[in-house]
Parts: C-alpha cells; structure tokens; sequence
C-alpha cells in the first residue's frame, strides 16, 4: 500500500486526513459494466478525464450526498444524520476542510473529496444581486454532489486500476493497518466484475419524439431582439440556448456506453431520479496546486461529410472574422475572469485558437494560465470562472440577466459544470456541455448558440442543432436498438 506509514507520519500534525493507494494491472478495461454495477449498489458516479493521461474515476463510498436550492445546502450523511446550513459555499467549504489532505507525489489527481455538478442557475450563489426568475418545472437543484472517501480509479495509460481512500489521522497507525487489510479485499472484489459476463443494461425508450423546445422562426425573432440588445451596447454577446426535449422510461446508461471515446470529459451521475451522460469538450477551470488554467472555446463549423469539406469548413472557421473576434473576447474575459484570484501579472494566454475537432463540430480553443497564492481555495477559483463566459455572454452578469428574460426554464447542468474538487485543494471542472440530462420521464439535450451583431436567427438555430445532433442520434439510436424498432 502507498504511501508508506512513515511518510503519511509527517503529515499528521497538519490534516485530519490522508491518502492511500492499492492497485493492479488491468489489461481490459470496462467503465460501462464498473458502472453499472456501482449504481445497482447506489454509488453512481463515473468521470473520465483526458489531458495529459486519462483516468477514470468512480465513487466506491458516499460519506454525504448534497444538494442545494436557492436558499440552503443539504448534506445527508451515510449515518442517517442530516445537515442544513444557508451558507452554501460556506457549507461545501466546512466539508472539505474537515476532510483536507495533503498532495502526495505518485497519487491519481482525485483522491477523495467532492464529485458531481454544479448547475448554471449556482451563479445566483457567487454573483452579488443576481438572481434568475425562470420557471423550475423538474425541481432542479443548483448542485448535485458526493462527498466520497474511497474512490477507484483506472490509469488507461498504464493498465493499472486502483482504490485510493482517505484515513484519518488521529490513530493514524491503526486506520493505516486497518486499510492495507481492507483495500485489497475491496479491490479484489472490483477485479472480479470484469471476469464476469455482462448484465443486459437497462433499457431506454422514448415515450415522445425529440424536438427543440423553440420553433426556428420563434427562435430567430428572439434572435433579432438579442441583437437590438448588442446594437444598443447592452451586451456584446449572449448565449442563447434552444434545447431538443421528449419524455422517456428507462435510464440513460445505455447512452454513456455509447459515448464518444475522444472526449476530453466524458460523465455519468445518477441520483435519485435524476441522470445525465456527458460528452464535454471542454474544460471550465482546473488547479493542481498553485496553477490554474481556463480554456475558451469558441467558434463553431459542423463536420465536413468529406475530407474536402472538412479541410474547407476548418479554413472558414479559423479566417472568419466574427469568430476571431468572438473568440478573442471570450478569451479576454477567461483572463479577467483569472485575474480575480491570480497573483499580479501572472495571467498568460498558453494557446490562441487552437482548431480542435469533435464528432459532429470543431471548435476554436485556447487556454488561459495563471498563479495563485496558497491560500486561494479550489472554490474560490471556482467562483472567479463561473460560469463560463462561452456559456453566459459578456459583459457576463448582463448576459445572464438577459439569458434570464429569453430563455424560458433553468437550465440545470447544462452552462454549468461537473468534475471534482479534491480535499487537497485541487480541482477539474469541465463545462456542462453536449449532455443529456433526465428528472424523472422528462428527457432534455440542450445547447446554444452565441449570439452577436451580425448573427441569422435561422443559423444559430442550426448551431443548436450541430451541437446538439450527437447526443440525439445516440439517444435515438440507443432507443430503437433496445426495442427492436431498426429497419
């Protein structure tokens, strides 16, 4: 087990927790079937990231599942005890500083701490006076979280699949000799999963077509009244969403079997009766220790049908002048954003429009980089960047205000973010993006489209629809495959 005792020794003055780690080699790997099985044990929770590795991650214990509404946060512990507390950021807070650890070199990224999303309408927690008036029909809550001890993780790169969990300090030596007994019994455990045959996944179908929420010649007339916003200086952009809805039985499983293998951030989280699966190409803010980062996406062309078309969409997208000019502000607006928390002159752009292809849409991307003091906390640097500007608009609190006028419902996961913050201190976020999302039989793949000055109601309503387009076609597929509806 890792890391040694005596290591872990030093650490005991300064946290009530630390970490440890068993792992194997694993030569195949399956992240549908671990999945399946922990939410059949109510343990959902499944995160792969890809950066410089990629590694999965998957909630094995819930010490708190939390929640919030616009007035409190509530965590309910796996002893039976709940807790209520107004402060929200304040609450998330006190957990991960009763849980803190240090960062211990040859550990996975994510340890333990907290893992789930954080929904677009939580900018009501973080900006002074903002405050959405969209209906709420499916009871969204503004986050969706678990606090977790034990965490499995699988190393793609290595082969290796693994338990890190967190121990407290106190009797330290004793915690220590009781996990080097137990991890390698839970791991063994986890190892089988994969030598076993695998369970049929529960099935999805849908109980109405899938249509966007707006017509296209309502979504345009909206357009051109975002439009008269930016003519008059209100705003220089705002995101202007159109989701596809329907209504289902079943579960979305299926769907995150089915998800693109290339996603920088691919996600499954099922809780009560809520469920999303997302295909995310982009991160909101990471911080591994003293640097952060943002990364801006922005500027869209869908997929050529050939290499031809795509070689002549990918030149379009990467001379047009709009999108360098809005991806350039967006950019500018990811280093205010830094600047809020970053160490005086730190902030640098690392890469500038990047062309990044996806399944059905590329992208430009660039990445914004910067220091911070040790003090500076992972939420605080959450609050600096959310949400993300390539989701809200800028001036951004304008922006919101006026997504809040156009748009008709809250948006939930979607424009806000999921990922972990570590009780190290770190954190990766990615923006809630090319998602599906359930509460109870009511089914919602949303996206938007950015709007500015010179922007055409009926192509911003096919952006909507390019972005939107994989996840329906998996959604819609996996449906007619489970009920045999195929021709």
């Amino acid at each position: 087990m890792q890391p040694t005792l005596s290591t872990l020794t030093t650490f005991q003055a300064h946290y009530p927790y630390v970490p440890v780690m068993v792992k194997q080699p694993l030569a195949e790997f399956d992240a549908v079937k671990l999945t399946a099985y922990l939410r059949q044990r109510g343990t959902s929770g499944a995160l792969t990231i890809q950066h410089q590795q990629t590694i999965s991650y998957f909630n094995d214990t819930t010490v708190a599942h939390l929640t919030a509404t616009s007035m409190q946060l509530t965590s309910e512990f796996s002893d039976g005890h709940t807790t209520i507390q107004p402060d929200i950021n304040a609450g998330l807070q006190t957990l991960l500083t009763a849980y803190q650890t240090p960062r211990i070199a040859g550990l996975p990224p994510f340890t333990g701490g907290l893992l789930g999303y954080f929904s677009y309408e939580y900018a009501q927690r973080l900006v002074p006076h903002l405050t959405f008036k969209n209906a709420n029909p499916h009871k969204l809550p503004l986050l969706d979280l678990v606090l977790t001890t034990r965490v499995i993780f699988y190393d793609h790169q290595h082969h290796e699949i693994g338990l890190t969990q967190l121990i407290p300090t106190t009797n330290l030596a004793t915690a220590y000799e009781a996990a080097a007994q137990q991890l390698p019994k839970r791991l063994a455990e986890i190892m089988a999963i994969f030598a076993t045959p695998a369970e049929p996944l529960p099935p999805l179908r849908l109980t109405s077509a899938l249509k966007n929420r707006q017509t296209q010649a309502h979504y345009a007339t909206k357009v051109d009244q975002i439009r008269q916003h930016i003519v008059a200086g209100d705003i220089f952009q705002l995101i202007y969403a159109n989701p596809q809805v329907a209504t289902m039985t079943g579960s979305l499983l299926p769907v995150y079997a089915n998800l693109p293998a290339t996603s920088p951030y691919q996600f499954y989280y099922q809780h009560g009766d809520f469920e999303t699966v997302v295909a995310s190409p982009e991160t909101l803010v990471t911080k591994q220790g003293t640097q952060i980062a943002t990364y801006p996406l922005a500027g869209t062309r869908r997929r050529g049908r050939d290499a031809a078309e795509d070689a002549k969409l990918a030149h379009e997208l990467t001379t047009n002048p709009k999108e360098i000019a809005e991806h350039n502000m967006l950019v500018d607006l990811g280093r205010n954003d830094l600047g809020r928390v970053a160490k005086f002159k730190s902030v640098r752009v690392t890469n500038l429009r990047q062309l990044l292809k996806f399944s059905q849409v590329m992208h430009l991307g660039s990445r914004v980089a910067a220091e911070v003091d040790e003090q500076v906390t992972a939420l605080q640097t959450l609050a600096a960047t959310f949400p993300a500007g390539t989701l809200s608009g800028a001036p951004k609190v304008r922006a919101m205000e006026l997504i809040d006028e156009f748009e008709t419902e809250t948006r939930g996961i979607y424009g806000g973010c999921f990922g972990y913050l570590d009780c190290n201190g770190d954190l990766d976020m990615a923006i809630g993006i090319r998602l599906a999302y359930r509460q109870r039989e009511h089914l919602v793949i949303p996206a938007g489209a950015g709007i500015v000055a010179d922007s055409i109601g009926t192509q911003e309503f096919k952006e909507c629809q390019n972005k939107e387009r994989a996840l329906a076609q998996t959604v819609t597929q996996v449906a007619e495959v489970a009920h045999g509806l195929t021709h």
